[in-house]
């Protein structure tokens, strides 16, 4: 059966089964890709490929483009019968999604639980087929410093399939992208996390907690590859919890082979019973140190991303380098991390000291700047920077490549149209500089000291749209931007 001989109308129902599967991951992507299930957008397709032999190997490209695997034995079972058989080479995009019992509040009865799901890490246990090995494996059979940082495996939670399929990526010839995403129900609303663990304590959480040594063994089993073609990492909704593999050199080492890196934080409002108080993010302690130490946990080891997305949560935004007793989270990026990089995407971080010097260094690398949801600051308490400064920063260091800068926000804040601060001829002159479509109102916030909430800083939003001092900066980097943007176009 030939695809000519199939009636013109059924070609036409493939065709656009084809094109709205691919619209649909698109959109869904662009909305928030954590929610993507894979078997959902391909789902008509997949029944498609039920009915003929023809229409499997017609459609196979498209239905395995995308994966999931969770931390199952179904899941495990299933994408390794997809790497052993031919359609392996379809598997671009891989989407991992791990979750682990949640915490027994009864003592004894979690000490039985424990006793049941847990058992100390022997090498029978890991041990897999020459086919499912990892090439460090191998090599010489040892485990890697990231995997001995576990203490436990816990049976259930993490199956030797889902195990082989993590740690020998190489499975799959085709495979460029990896996300990783963890079920935060977790996450205790009673934990403030005001004492930041060290080593032992984490170690020590990890050993006891399902959770917590289920993200430890995912991580341990990603730097036991060796060799892979993943070329992005998408880590999605990292919590503020400390995971030991984190400081491990092979995962390091995985890190160095990527070129394009995505990291999402998640973000949180805890409550204390009986009390009318919240805590944002930045306000607990361990999120504070979590988002300190990530030029250490990955951007000190991404030496070849030409790509990278950092997206803070409106509960955190990170920046500028302050005092962490005024709930500040500093943001992480230096100079003189990821020499290559060409794009930049940044949500909720604050205009900074430290985002300048990385900018600047990247002048000659830069092409493309999207900065969504992200304000300047006047506290004195962080060290704040206004939005000028950034702009006379980059425009001065004459950026050579640069040829898109967006500044982008998804929503108004509440109190955006609140002036009844300003004088009448300040309201008048405000309205005459609305109408100029190319005036652009650049916004400031603070951190709230006593809750960590971030709070539009209205009066200096509105004060410094009166004075222009960013409008002109932002014009002259707007011009030098076009410019590059002009060379590209004229070859």
């Amino acid at each position: 059966m030939s695809f000519l001989v199939v009636p013109p109308e059924v070609q036409q129902v493939i065709i656009d089964e084809l094109l709205r599967s691919e619209d649909l991951k698109a959109r869904a992507e662009q909305d928030g890709a954590e929610q993507v299930e894979p078997i959902i957008i391909y789902r008509d397709l997949i029944n498609w490929s039920c009915l003929h032999s023809y229409f499997r190997n017609l459609l196979a490209p498209h239905i395995f483009k995308t994966v999931k695997l969770v931390n199952d034995e179904k899941s495990g079972a299933s994408l390794d019968a997809v790497a052993r058989s031919p359609h392996c080479v379809h598997v671009e995009n891989l989407h991992f999604f791990g979750s682990a019992p949640d915490k027994v509040k009864d003592e004894e009865a979690d000490r039985k639980k424990r006793d049941r799901w847990a058992f100390p890490l022997e090498k029978s246990h890991v041990e897999r087929p020459d086919s499912e090995k990892s090439d460090d494996e191998h090599s010489d059979g040892e485990h890697s410093d990231c995997e001995q940082s576990a203490s436990l495996v816990h049976n259930g939670i993490f199956p030797r399939s889902v195990d082989g399929l993590l740690s020998n990526l190489q499975r799959f010839p085709s495979l460029e992208s990896l996300s990783i995403r963890f079920d935060h129900c977790c996450l205790d609303n009673d934990d403030w996390g005001d004492l930041v663990e060290d080593e032992t304590p984490v170690l020590e959480a990890e050993a006891q907690s399902p959770w917590r040594a289920l993200m430890t063994l995912v991580y341990s089993a990603l730097s036991r590859n060796k060799t892979t073609h993943v070329k992005h990492l998408d880590i999605r909704q990292l919590t503020r919890k400390e995971v030991s593999t984190f400081g491990c050199a092979a995962l390091h080492a995985f890190l160095g082979h990527l070129e394009q890196f995505t990291l999402s934080i998640h973000g949180e409002i805890l409550g204390m019973a009986g009390y009318d108080l919240e805590y944002y993010s930045n306000r607990i302690g361990e999120y504070s140190a979590m988002m300190r130490n990530l030029d250490k946990c990955f951007f000190d080891h991404l030496a070849h991303v030409t790509i990278l997305s950092l997206k803070a949560p409106e509960e955190g935004p990170l920046g500028p380098l302050g005092s962490v007793e005024y709930n500040y989270s500093s943001l992480a990026l230096r100079a003189g991390h990821m020499p290559l990089l060409k794009t930049l995407h940044l949500e909720y971080v604050f205009a900074s000291r430290e985002l300048i010097d990385f900018l600047v260094y990247h002048k000659d690398t830069l092409e493309e700047v999207t900065l969504r949801n992200c304000y300047a600051s006047v506290d004195d308490i962080c060290r704040g920077t206004r939005w000028s400064k950034l702009f006379k920063s980059l425009w001065s260091a004459h950026p050579t490549k640069l040829r898109r800068f967006e500044l982008a926000r998804d929503k108004a804040d509440p109190h955006f149209e609140n002036k009844g601060f300003l004088l009448d001829e300040e309201e008048e002159t405000i309205q005459t500089l609305l109408q100029d479509a190319g005036n652009i109102i650049f916004l400031y916030a603070n951190i709230y000291y006593k809750r960590g909430e971030l709070v539009f800083n209205g009066k200096e939003t509105w004060r410094a749209f009166l004075e222009q001092k960013d409008q002109r900066y932002w014009r002259r980097l707007m011009k030098l931007v076009d410019r590059n943007a002009m060379k590209v176009i004229e070859g």
